[in-house]
């Protein structure tokens, strides 16, 4: 007959040697796995708690629609919405129905609160347009007048609001355009 193991009720400190504790017998400065896995997820925690209070100023969601005085739409480019008292900007897409939306410190998550200056930005390859404008056949529409390429000479603005904030801007065509698009001769 086999003798059955004593099985004791009470567990001992280091009952596993890699989450055995540090005693005072352990050398000092070495780690234990436990000190080393709490160390781990110390780390990986550290962003997550750093974002609680990132400086970040709050954003509000911009959708907005661009189109040109006969109702046609750029069907192409980027927009920027830029806040002088803050000194910070958001920017985005402009898809082919005219429509966009901005994103100040990622895609889609609007502007901060405030007076804007607005630009709009498409680059074309005019002179490859012009010169091979018979054999490329696509549709990029109409391009915007280059004074809203920059701030200086762009006359759009728009004061975001603390909710969702729905923007409609009407442009001028560029005038050295055919209108289909193409630039004239």
């Amino acid at each position: 007959m086999m003798a059955v193991p004593q099985v004791s009720n009470s567990r001992q400190t280091g009952w596993y040697p890699l989450l055995k504790p540090m005693t005072n017998k352990s050398k000092r400065g070495s780690f234990t796995f436990q000190s080393v896995i709490l160390m781990c997820l110390a780390v990986m925690l550290l962003p997550t708690l750093a974002g609680c209070d990132s400086g970040q100023l709050p954003t509000y969601p911009v959708e907005g629609t661009i189109r040109f005085k006969d109702g046609s739409f750029p069907k192409f480019g980027d927009i920027e919405f830029y806040n002088d008292a803050q000194q910070i900007n958001a920017r985005g897409k402009i898809n082919r129905d005219g429509s966009f939306t901005v994103g100040t410190y990622e895609q889609g998550d609007g502007a901060v609160q405030g007076k804007h200056k607005i630009i709009v930005l498409q680059i074309s390859g005019t002179h490859l347009t012009a010169k091979y404008s018979d054999d490329i056949k696509h549709d990029h529409g109409a391009l915007v007048n280059k004074a809203y390429f920059d701030y200086r000479t762009s006359d759009l603005e728009w004061d975001i609001q603390p909710e969702t904030n729905q923007v409609e801007l009407v442009v001028r065509k560029n005038p050295r355009q055919t209108e289909e698009g193409l630039p004239k001769n």
